[in-house]
């Protein structure tokens, strides 16, 4: 499968790159993470005029092979065979998620027998479990996922999804894969540590948490952290979700992360970005320092042992780690790109779903979820 992957700023050298690619290959796919300054109806229009198929969304950074960009527009192109894959595209009003999700579960499995799904989900507070959940049922059986939540430049405004024909910050896109026809492989890896003692949820609805260990959880979190009125919110805020998420202890032996997305002072909770459950226990967490990326490669390169060879890459980072690693985060995406050094993309997200090691598909922040193509 021949794959090439580039970086532009601005609409007019898109078209002009697309179409000199267009010329000597015959690419029949694009994925593109874009800055939300961009008109994302430009970049449709841009795609459709030259008949290739669309997918992506909105950023906090865009990633192309080794580099970290930001305002820009990061494209991978694809000739893959249009029967290996299928765009899925719902609308939703957020808190129906799941019922768009569990319809492009089933629409998945309609197309092909094992499919495996990239997902990219609009909407700023979209309660991301509901997507999995939704997806898995729709199904009818577990499927390999991987993909992340738009990011918007840290604005917390809108964030967007899109194909060639839609775009909505309640936008669910799911590319569908027929694993029978191109393997896809991916992890999703965190490196942080549990910090501090273990506290209970005791009262929570969704993705919006009210009481932690029988406090209101905003006292909670004020406690902790010093929330001050005297400071912006939405800073102090991003300053948790980049260095102290909360790791959810599951029962089956390991965690997840979750990061806080906004507090409420009115009714002292917390929404999170993926739901939770009364009685579930979590510890907060932090990164143990640089080390991490180290260990990140490391674990990335006896991923490589196993699929030693790709075609592409895609690469959904949290936008956490970026602030928590600052300009060293290029060093994690160059040593990742390094391992099979073919084409690759990424953005900085707001959260990401993948594979956590142990063969379950989760939701997860403050983590990079890789994803491999392999025509078979």
């Amino acid at each position: 499968m021949w794959t090439t992957s580039f970086h532009c700023e601005s609409i007019d050298q898109l078209r002009t790159t697309l179409a000199k690619a267009k010329v000597r290959h015959s690419p029949t796919l694009g994925i593109v993470f874009c800055s939300s300054q961009y008109d994302v109806q430009a970049i449709q229009t841009v795609f459709r005029d030259i008949d290739i198929d669309l997918v992506g969304c909105t950023t906090a950074g865009e990633i192309v092979d080794t580099g970290l960009y930001e305002n820009s527009i990061a494209v991978l192109l694809l000739d893959i065979n249009p029967a290996y894959y299928h765009i899925g595209t719902k609308q939703h009003k957020g808190k129906d998620v799941f019922n768009a999700a569990h319809a492009l579960g089933q629409e998945a499995t309609a197309q092909f027998e094992q499919p495996a799904l990239i997902i990219f989900s609009g909407g700023l507070v979209i309660n991301a479990e509901l997507i999995i959940d939704g997806l898995q049922t729709g199904a009818g059986k577990s499927l390999p996922m991987y993909g992340g939540l738009a990011g918007n430049d840290l604005s917390l405004s809108r964030t967007l999804a899109f194909s060639h024909d839609e775009i909505s910050d309640n936008c669910l896109v799911v590319l569908s894969i027929d694993t029978e026809k191109i393997l896809l492989k991916g992890l999703a890896i965190s490196g942080w540590e549990p910090i501090g003692g273990v506290n209970t949820i005791t009262s929570c609805e969704g993705n919006v948490i009210y009481g932690i260990n029988g406090e209101p959880a905003f006292d909670v979190f004020s406690r902790y952290f010093g929330f001050s009125n005297s400071k912006n919110k939405v800073e102090q805020l991003v300053a948790i979700q980049t260095n102290y998420p909360l790791q959810i202890l599951r029962k089956e032996g390991y965690s997840v992360l979750r990061s806080p997305v906004l507090v409420n002072e009115k009714d002292r909770s917390i929404t999170l970005a993926a739901s939770v459950e009364k009685g579930e226990q979590f510890r907060f967490s932090t990164s143990p320092g640089f080390e991490v990326i180290e260990k990140t490669i490391d674990e990335f390169s006896q991923l490589q042992q196993g699929v030693p060879e790709a075609d592409a890459l895609m690469l959904f980072s949290c936008k956490g780690r970026h602030g928590a690693f600052g300009p060293m985060l290029e060093d994690e995406i160059s040593g990742i790109f390094q391992q099979w050094d073919k084409p690759m993309i990424g953005l900085l997200t707001y959260g990401e779903f993948g594979d956590n090691g142990k063969g379950s598909c989760e939701f997860h922040n403050e983590t990079c979820s890789l994803v491999i193509l392999k025509e078979k």
